[in-house]
């Protein structure tokens, strides 16, 4: 990435993506201003993916982990379903259909996942436009 993505020091954000996005992820959060706000959720398989990042005090970061949660009859979640169930109550909060969305910064990635596609377009729907830096690889 080049140059600062946040005009305002104050940015609202909601950052969410899959292992794959990790790295696009940290760009992204080394770049945050110091009064921004928000939720980042990042899906991973298990707690060696995980990271320990410095980020805003405002800015909390959520890693949801597959291995924690089972799907029908004992098998594991398929991927993104935990990345799709944190964003549709995010935006259940923070952009209720009735009133107007508030501007900010959503990047979501998980571009691998088929549950993610339609937050992706319900979030595409309500807010325009919204950067979207898809996953290039599969985990």
């Amino acid at each position: 990435m080049h140059g600062h993505l946040f005009d305002d020091e104050a940015s609202r954000v909601l950052i969410a993506g899959c292992s794959a996005d990790i790295p696009a992820i940290h760009r992204i959060l080394c770049e945050l201003p110091a009064m921004a706000y928000g939720q980042v959720y990042i899906e991973i398989a298990s707690p060696v993916q995980s990271r320990s990042w410095p980020v805003p005090d405002g800015v909390v970061v959520t890693w949801l982990r597959r291995d924690l949660h089972e799907g029908e009859l004992g098998a594991s979640l398929p991927k993104g379903e935990l990345l799709a169930r944190a964003v549709t109550a995010w935006m259940s909060e923070w952009l209720p259909e009735e009133e107007p969305a508030v501007p900010g910064f959503v990047w979501l990635g998980g571009a691998t996942s088929r549950s993610v596609d339609g937050i992706y377009a319900e979030l595409s729907r309500r807010l325009d436009p919204m950067p979207h830096e898809p996953a290039r690889s599969e985990d």
